[in-house]
């Protein structure tokens, strides 16, 4: 692995405070032990409607951060469940979605 330097992109503001761990991926979406192909499970409750089309008011939607490679949080992200992995799950979770 290459030793990280610099990133370039558009951060996203996330203006939410206290996200914890089940909302950044629902339990539902961790049946797996790899780390890939859990993008569509990040941030699900929010990004989607319950007929499954995306909800255009959640940040990650809208054009101007479709692709954001930073998610720039309020205080206490990742708080909650025992399940400390799923913050650091973001990282290769965002560009699958």
């Amino acid at each position: 692995m290459d030793k990280f330097t610099t990133l370039e992109g558009v951060a996203a503001p996330l203006k939410i405070i206290n996200v914890d761990t089940d909302m950044i991926i629902p339990k539902q979406y961790l049946k797996t032990i790899k780390r890939t192909g859990l993008g569509k499970g990040l941030f699900s409750e929010q990004r989607y409607k319950d007929d499954g089309s995306e909800n255009p008011d959640f940040v990650l939607n809208q054009s101007a951060y479709r692709n954001a490679k930073v998610l720039v949080a309020g205080d206490n992200f990742g708080c909650g469940s025992s399940a400390s992995m799923r913050p650091g799950r973001c990282s290769t979770s965002a560009s699958a979605a």
